[in-house]
């Protein structure tokens, strides 16, 4: 798949070109900025959300599990907007430019080890306004180096995410440091959609990825 196409993650009524796409369009690339970058260091992340492939029975796939995972982690300057306005992105917020894979797991949270995730493909994206509020970093992970080279973001769908979550700095609330560093304030998982609560909007309707609450529509 070619990465620089739009696709339907979001809708879209812009065919694949065949030609090479207008000048203004190649230049978002250079306006991601990175979760990594000067810009963001010193800030953790405020709203996490996980995908699970969706298909089985392929020659690397272990029986009965999925064969990746995806964890996208989000920085954002206001929480508040991004549910407010929704989390909104597509492939022209990402940077396939700063793609890299990884055969480990360090640093990672002990629960993606029990899991037996080996090894790590890192994508890059972010708002794409004149002064960015959100920058996020998708990574991939599998057991095989395989599976990571057959990935593809478009893979990703509302129907195979697994779970959102968000938080906020704990003194934000005026809790003390010492009982944490954050607070969640949102929570919602596939398998359990009676669990689910928003401490900032209640049942405001959210776009975008955010998976919960949805609009009605009639």
């Amino acid at each position: 798949m070619d990465n620089n196409c739009p696709t339907q993650l979001e809708p879209t009524t812009t065919p694949c070109r065949a030609e090479p796409p207008p000048y203004q369009s190649i230049s978002y690339a250079h306006r991601v900025q990175h979760y990594d970058s000067e810009q963001w260091q010193g800030l953790e992340p405020t709203a996490s959300f996980a995908w699970e492939s969706p298909y089985f029975g392929k020659a690397y796939a272990v029986t009965g599990k999925p064969h990746w995972e995806v964890r996208l982690r989000v920085k954002s300057r206001d929480l508040r907007r991004l549910m407010r306005e929704g989390f909104h992105w597509d492939m022209s917020n990402f940077d396939f430019e700063a793609t890299y894979t990884q055969t480990h797991l360090g640093g990672e949270k002990p629960s993606l080890f029990k899991r037996g995730w080996t090894c790590r493909r890192n994508f890059f994206l972010s708002d794409l306004g004149d002064k960015p509020y959100w920058t996020a970093k998708l990574t991939v992970f599998a057991r095989e180096i395989s599976v990571l080279k057959d990935f593809e973001v478009a893979d990703i769908t509302p129907e195979n995410m697994t779970w959102a979550c968000a938080f906020v700095d704990a003194t934000t609330w005026g809790t003390p440091k010492a009982h944490g560093e954050t607070q969640q304030v949102y929570s919602w998982l596939h398998d359990n959609p009676s669990n689910t609560w928003n401490n900032i909007y209640g049942d405001l309707a959210l776009d975008g990825w955010w998976p919960w609450p949805k609009a009605l529509i009639y």
